[in-house]
């Protein structure tokens, strides 16, 4: 056997371990989203229940790998190095676009990421083999083009119905429990679970075992002949179960039945999409061990023209140590992946309850039309409605009161949670059993997003930002299929032109991405300020806040003393990062003022209403003086990155003498934050009127030498905007300075 096909065999294992860990990050929503954002349990408890359904599903991983193998090209038509490179291809591109995916905390789906990467990379394979041999034959005789429309038609049919479904059971369920819903789940809950546990299990049956080798196909089709006996069976022991454990064991049957459904979702996540980490490792595995036999024989794997070995019915049987290493690995990502929990702070963040903390999308304007389009809906189904039932039913969608400790609240409710697993269950299982081609992924997601709308956790204050990241969503995920099935096809053919070259080569650029994606990942993560608030209590409140502005004080004169001595170096390269700093220490600082001002007041309730005037305050003041300095310093790289005649002498020795005054104050006020200790301040004020001093002469002396014609025209507006932006800046670092001082004191 040649070296290249171990270097193949071996790339493919470890790209199929990377794409594991990644398609595990990635489609982790689907079933955690639900238990995580109603807090159904301790996110160890929830994760261990996760595990066990995920390890019971990939052990019991049957004949799905079969997609990666022959479902969407016939292997028939490709020799062994073809097929080999063909699978490198699409690993390659697998792990690149989902490691993308989860970088930016995007939900996609893995199986259209698989079946079109395979579909990319067989349709190049196709080209290069017709352009080489000279053959008549056309692409598609070698393609399955059947399973590509499938899942174009899964993304249509997924997206539409879920949402429709999820908004519309989610309305009737609000409606019959309200948010108060305690006093009447008493009587009627066992019911409500007892429909609940009865999808999830029909679900789990049908859905995440029926391909698998645990159930016998006897079995499996008896309860497909008498449907309607085994469910009605099933949900009235469940409703009995539900109602006993409710009301003689005092347990809370909402959290079982959400800790249930999450089972039921990773049971079958790992028993279906498991394909789409290890099948192309498996398809190739086969491949390799075919052209073994044929090696030891006498034969030559050069020799191997069609690879009948891959055919339906002819692979090997799927190693059962595999599968449970892969499920092991997955269990490892589950647990330790911190994408993965980026991934589900999306979907937890777009549906969550009520107003506060940072959205993780802005505002664009499809998202508001369609905001715009529902209110105006809104307005006309309201006068269709009779007054007096308009209001008892807007009642029912009167907010429960908030528990005084933040660590108790939740992003929604355990109802919305079991509507959420439910539906996707029920959603699935019935496309399922009528071999539809619905998505996990898109149809956990937009229920998830329904419920969301019908609960009217979309606020007018929030509802553009949340429509937002929907549509960034769903444009990701019609993007995915195409972004595959490009990057494979470009893949496959620079290793079928490129050969061994080419193979060391993308895997070197694997390794890169990766790298770089991780750390793109940490610091896109380190801007996000929403997990801070479950940090802050009554106790630390006042030094988390004082740390937040002394940080940023620190910042700004560390990069407005580095702005100006690079200026006056012309260090062109040293200034674009500064003013990318500056523009970061803007925007975190204005992302602070917009969204951090009410949950931290609402935090300091128990203290002085003087402290919470002054904290306003100083994060204004804050916010102003990094604005100042963001202007500041993208001006001066401006005019440098453009060239511009430098400062005369005269300008130059004007502006060091401001800014020597700018920098001693700065320090000063720096030292108070710092320490804590503000009995020179009131001394400052001699400091600051010298400073206001100098900039007033400085500007003067400036009029003067443009008046004479002694400057250029961009040279002068330039020192004019620094002039005002250093007495800007020192203005509100005072005023800063002093808010703070008062924020300590009250």
């Amino acid at each position: 056997m040649d070296s290249i096909y171990w270097i193949i065999i071996t790339a493919l294992l470890l790209l199929a371990a990377f794409d594991l860990i990644n398609g595990v990050a990635n489609d982790a929503v689907n079933f955690l989203n639900s238990a995580i954002g109603s807090k159904a349990a301790p996110v160890r408890v929830i994760l261990t229940v996760a595990s066990i359904g995920v390890l019971v599903g990939a052990c019991f991983s049957g004949g799905m790998m079969e997609v990666a193998r022959n479902g969407i090209f016939h292997p028939d038509m490709f020799s062994y190095h073809e097929v080999m490179l063909l699978f490198l291809g699409v690993m390659i591109s697998e792990v690149i676009l989902l490691d993308t995916f989860n970088t930016f905390g995007l939900p996609t789906s893995t199986t259209v990421s698989l079946v079109f990467g395979i579909l990319g990379s067989a349709v190049a394979t196709a080209l290069f083999k017709i352009s080489k041999l000279r053959l008549v034959q056309s692409v598609w005789d070698f393609i399955n083009t059947d399973k590509a429309f499938e899942i174009v038609t899964s993304i249509l049919l997924s997206v539409a119905i879920a949402f429709t479904v999820g908004t519309i059971v989610m309305w009737i369920s609000r409606l019959a429990f309200t948010f108060k819903y305690q006093s009447r789940f008493k009587w009627f809950g066992c019911f409500w679970c007892g429909i609940a546990m009865t999808a999830i299990a029909y679900f789990a049956v049908f859905k995440g075992l029926k391909e698998s080798t645990l159930m016998e196909p006897s079995f499996i089709q008896y309860i497909d002949q008498n449907l309607g006996m085994a469910l009605l069976t099933a949900f009235g022991g469940f409703s009995v179960l539900m109602f006993l454990l409710q009301h003689l064991f005092m347990t809370n049957i909402l959290r079982l039945t959400v800790l249930a459904g999450t089972f039921s979702l990773a049971l079958a996540f790992a028993g279906n999409d498991l394909v789409n980490f290890i099948g192309v490792f498996m398809g190739g595995l086969d491949s390799f061990q075919y052209a073994s036999s044929v090696a030891a024989a006498g034969g030559s794997p050069s020799s191997i023209t069609s690879m009948e070995c891959l055919m339906p019915g002819q692979g090997m049987p799927v190693n059962h140590y595999i599968l449970f290493a892969a499920g092991c690995m997955m269990i490892f990502a589950l647990w330790f992946s911190k994408k993965a929990k980026t991934v589900i702070a999306t979907g937890v963040e777009l549906s969550r309850q009520g107003e506060g903390g940072i959205e993780r999308f802005g505002s664009v304007p499809p998202a508001r039309a369609i905001v715009r389009s529902a209110i105006a809906l809104g307005r006309g189904v309201k006068r269709l409605i009779p007054a007096r039932m308009l209001v008892r039913m807007n009642h029912q969608w009167d907010p429960a009161p908030q528990p005084l400790n933040p660590k108790d609240r939740v992003a929604f409710d355990l109802i919305r949670a079991t509507v959420n697993l439910t539906v996707a269950s029920l959603l699935i299982a019935w496309a399922t059993g009528r071999q539809l081609p619905l998505s996990t992924t898109y149809v956990t997601f937009m229920v998830a997003m329904g419920s969301s709308l019908a609960d009217k956790a979309w606020g007018r204050e929030s509802a553009v930002y949340r429509v937002t990241g929907v549509l960034t969503v769903i444009s990701g995920w019609f993007m995915t299929g195409l972004a595959a099935f490009t990057l494979a096809a470009v893949m496959a053919t620079i290793l079928h032109y490129g050969q061994v070259y080419a193979i060391f080569g993308l895997l070197a650029l694997v390794v890169v991405i990766l790298v770089k994606s991780t750390i793109m990942h940490r610091k896109r993560e380190s801007k996000l300020s929403v997990e801070r608030f479950d940090q802050i209590t009554e106790e630390n409140i006042l030094d988390v806040c004082s740390h937040q502005i002394v940080d940023s004080t620190l910042k700004l004169r560390e990069i407005y003393n580095d702005t100006v001595e690079n200026f006056f170096q012309g260090d062109r390269k040293a200034l674009k990062e500064l003013a990318d700093a500056a523009e970061r220490l803007a925007m975190t600082s204005s992302e602070h003022h917009k969204y951090d001002i009410l949950p931290i007041l609402y935090k300091m309730q128990s203290r002085s209403l003087d402290m919470g005037y002054h904290f306003v305050q100083a994060l204004e003041h804050l916010n102003e003086a990094t604005q100042s300095l963001s202007q500041f310093s993208e001006s001066i790289f401006t005019y440098v990155d453009n060239n511009h005649t430098p400062f005369t002498i005269d300008q130059v020795d004007d502006l060091k003498e401001v800014h020597t005054a700018l920098i001693k104050l700065l320090d000063e006020y720096c030292k108070m934050l710092q320490t804590g200790t503000y009995i020179q301040f009131d001394y400052t004020m001699v400091a600051q009127e010298q400073l206001l001093q100098l900039v007033a002469k400085a500007t003067k002396r400036q009029i003067k030498r443009a008046q004479r014609n002694q400057t250029r025209t961009r040279s002068s507006l330039l020192y004019l905007n620094m002039l005002n932006e250093m007495r800007f800046m020192a203005v509100q670092v005072r005023a800063l300075t002093n808010d703070e001082r008062n924020f300590v004191a009250a």
